[in-house]
């Protein structure tokens, strides 16, 4: 009976090792196909898989390339109380803005971005550029259609803005030209500094002038950085060289609303140099947050038969301050020093069936363009601004705006925004 006992786990013991061999040889066929799978797959592409970082992403699994698609789209609504002395207000409506752009980078180092705008019915081309970043001691270079290197407002994301509109004073931004750029930071994200230079184009990228040029330069510091950023100190400057398409100049604003008509123009100046500069000042202290910008132009104008060539200085500032009812906090991007995207505590129908974050913001904005032969105008702005943060991407926007233009009469302004971005 032993004998056979033995007998019956041997054959047991050699049947495992058949089915076990059997098995192994099974796992080894499915490794070559699924390899075999690979390679004919790795000559029609790299497979992408996409995820939501606040907008659409789509990844390599070897991390080399990465996709960023995404757009906005903001439509006001305003109505006017104004002066008669005033030029026409006409309540209304229009789509501030409604882009599109695709963006990331290839194989680690090199970047890409292309935009456009779709408001107003033409197709503006926006930040577009190739770019290689992680360059020792330079960072990051971008060659293409950028924004100067000059004030936080403009360089911030208006997805991320406080108030609808940027303060009078940016009505010395010209925004995109075709160049080239060079940003870094330094000081383990303590400060940054950027350099860069462009020839002024058309909204389509386009320029048939051979002397028109920028140059434009920016330097920040952040020398308070605590409490996971709720607690922070920026300081910046930046200048802009400026020689004019045609030697004309012009600087005019509406009064921080995109529904008005303007309300002060220089008109087109004969100039053949224009020199900017700009400070810089924001802080946070958990919710509440403080914010200005002064800049100045000085204008070197060409003789004419009204004055001799001599220069005019044209100036803007604002200053504001915010508070989040809802205990939020502004972001600050360390890296290029700007700001970054508020996120709710509790977004609207999100965990805990909350309601978005609030924020409630006064601003004050003064543009003068009076000097010497230069008669522009001067307007003074009050704002209150108060925003509904639904989620990180949907927030409505509603500011109530005195607008005084100088000896000429007031307009009183209540708008609303709906944006979304992704």
């Amino acid at each position: 009976m032993k004998r056979i006992g033995y007998w019956m786990i041997g054959l047991s013991l050699c049947g495992l090792s058949t089915f076990a061999a059997a098995d192994e040889a099974d796992r080894l066929a499915a490794l070559e196909t699924r390899l075999n799978q690979l390679e004919q797959r790795g000559g029609q592409g790299v497979p992408l898989y996409a995820s939501w970082q606040n907008g659409i992403r789509l990844n390599s699994a070897d991390n080399d390339i990465h996709i960023r698609i995404g757009g906005r789209v903001q439509g006001d609504f305003a109505g006017f109380d104004a002066d008669s002395s005033l030029p026409d207000f006409d309540s209304g409506t229009t789509f501030r803005r409604t882009r599109l752009y695709v963006g990331g980078s290839l194989y680690d180092r090199t970047i890409f971005n292309v935009e456009y705008d779709f408001a107003g019915g033409d197709a503006t081309l926006l930040t577009t550029f190739i770019g290689i970043r992680r360059i020792p001691f330079l960072g990051t270079i971008r060659v293409g259609r950028l924004l100067e290197f000059y004030s936080l407002e403009q360089l911030s994301s208006n997805n991320f803005h406080t108030f609808m509109e940027r303060g009078l004073s940016a009505a010395f931004n010209q925004y995109w030209n075709n160049g080239i750029g060079i940003h870094n930071s330094v000081f383990d994200g303590r400060g940054t500094w950027a350099v860069g230079a462009a020839k002024s184009t058309n909204p389509y990228g386009r320029s048939d002038a051979d002397s028109q040029h920028t140059f434009s330069t920016r330097l920040t510091a952040a020398p308070i950085y605590q409490d996971d950023g709720r607690t922070w100190l920026h300081l910046g400057l930046s200048g802009i060289q400026r020689k004019p398409d045609g030697d004309e100049y012009r600087v005019r604003s509406r009064p921080e609303s995109s529904v008005a008509p303007f309300l002060v123009d220089t008109d087109v100046l004969a100039a053949d140099r224009v020199n900017q500069v700009g400070l810089e000042l924001a802080a946070t202290h958990g919710p509440v947050s403080v914010q200005a910008e002064w800049h100045q132009a000085r204008v070197r104008l060409l003789a004419t038969e009204d004055h001799d060539g001599q220069t005019s200085s044209l100036s803007g500032f604002y200053v504001y301050v915010s508070w989040f009812l809802t205990g939020e906090h502004r972001p600050y991007n360390r890296q290029n020093g700007t700001f970054g995207r508020v996120t709710p505590r509790s977004s609207l129908g999100g965990d805990g069936h909350g309601w978005g974050a609030w924020e409630l913001a006064a601003r004050y904005a003064e543009l003068d363009l009076n000097d010497g032969p230069v008669e522009g105008g001067h307007l003074r702005n009050a704002t209150l601004g108060l925003n509904w943060y639904l989620n990180p991407n949907v927030r409505l926007m509603g500011n109530l705006i005195r607008a005084d233009l100088k000896e000429e009469g007031h307009a009183h302004i209540a708008q609303m925004r709906l944006a979304f971005d992704f």
